[in-house]
């Protein structure tokens, strides 16, 4: 073990998690005779209607409101015309059914109304209405990708002025959260493929990243383990089962180890593709992956090597396995071709690198980085 790693470090996450296939059931206990909020997209809403273990709850019961339109990449307008619906309302519970997007979504909806505080961008600002909870969320995601379940973050977006922001603190961690993979069967293809990729994207850069410790990398290791052979085996066969369980478990891990690092350069990169471009978060998050592992190795502390071995199960693994297997990785999904699909050419996005680079982020990066270092990490992704 290395030194550095020996160093004091301290894990908080306070989310109670439940965890495996046809856990909801436990849910159904909790909820039963209790009122709230329900914050859901229209898909979410029609599949938790129709859901034969919790929807019975919800359906015909006036105890239960709905925000139901949440749509990916939450826009802060949109959000506070919805806040604003129930402003007269304080709800026992938020409960949170759908994607990374819904459960941010719910974090906001669900500080703004203990807080009374109805202005997003004044909320972002507040750290009382972040530091201590009030009212308990319930997060049920029903992809395997954010991890947001068990995180301390929100993302909202302005899409008018092509800002990305986030909600951090204590209080954003949501009370409780349901992992049940049986949710994520018949997940469309690019879903399944997008929101993986972030799971993995999460993972790897809770390794390369100035935070990690003996903890994160654990978690993250086993994340990236389960996360690439899963997602390997759902390309193939959509009804695999057993690999949705295991992406659904990837999927929490990866969340749980950022929720103590935070994500690094490639997401910091990411925003931009995604707010200017309309590119689907996991895949603008994987579009440098490869590019930003080669730019860490020259700060290998044995953390690279370490996962070589436990990813390829072979004590003599090197660097250049680890490339080899990212770099497969992208090439089986095309990942660069997705993202041409979006972008007429390079200097669209060299043309972003400065806003690439963001605070609390990019500086998580093993590797410092200047603007430079964004600019040739973009042309060697591009190919």
């Amino acid at each position: 073990m290395d030194k550095d790693l020996l160093k004091k470090w301290s894990a908080f996450n306070p989310v109670i998690i439940n965890f495996g296939r046809g856990v909801r059931v436990d849910l159904k206990r909790e909820l039963i005779g209790r009122q709230g909020i329900v914050v859901t997209s229209p898909r979410g809403k029609k599949q938790l209607k129709n859901d034969p273990v919790l929807g019975k709850i919800f359906v015909n019961n006036k105890q239960w409101l709905w925000i139901d339109d949440i749509q990916s990449n939450p826009e802060i307008v949109t959000l506070e015309k919805s806040i604003l619906k129930f402003n007269n309302f304080t709800p026992e519970v938020v409960l949170a059914f759908g994607g990374g997007s819904v459960i941010d979504s719910a974090k906001v909806i669900a500080i703004s109304m203990a807080s009374k505080i109805y202005d997003i961008k004044k909320l972002l600002l507040d750290p009382d209405a972040t530091n201590k909870r009030t009212i308990p969320l319930y997060a049920i995601p029903t992809t395997s990708g954010t991890g947001s379940e068990t995180t301390p973050f929100a993302t909202v977006w302005d899409h008018k002025d092509h800002r990305k922001y986030s909600l951090a603190g204590p209080a954003v961690y949501p009370y409780s959260a349901f992992v049940d993979s049986e949710l994520t069967d018949g997940l469309p293809d690019l879903i399944t493929v997008s929101t993986g990729l972030d799971a993995i994207n999460q993972a790897a850069e809770s390794i390369w990243n100035k935070n990690m410790t003996t903890l994160t990398e654990a978690t993250a290791g086993r994340a990236l383990k389960l996360g690439l052979t899963a997602l390997h085996s759902l390309i193939k066969d959509p009804k695999d089962n057993n690999s949705r369980d295991d992406m659904a478990e990837a999927s929490l891990l990866a969340g749980m180890a950022i929720s103590q690092t935070r994500t690094s350069l490639c997401h910091s990169i990411s925003y931009p593709l995604t707010t200017h471009f309309g590119i689907p978060h996991g895949l603008a998050c994987a579009f440098t992956m490869p590019a930003v592992l080669r730019l860490n190795l020259s700060a290998d502390d044995g953390r690279f090597i370490r996962l070589a071995c436990l990813l390829n199960d072979n004590p003599k693994s090197t660097q250049y396995d680890l490339i080899k297997k990212f770099d497969a990785l992208n090439k089986e999904l095309c990942v660069s071709s997705h993202i041409k699909n979006f972008v007429g050419n390079i200097d669209q996005l060299l043309d972003l690198s400065i806003e690439m680079q963001t605070p609390g982020r990019s500086d998580n990066n093993l590797v410092s980085v200047d603007d430079s270092d964004i600019r040739n990490i973009l042309k060697s992704s591009w190919g």
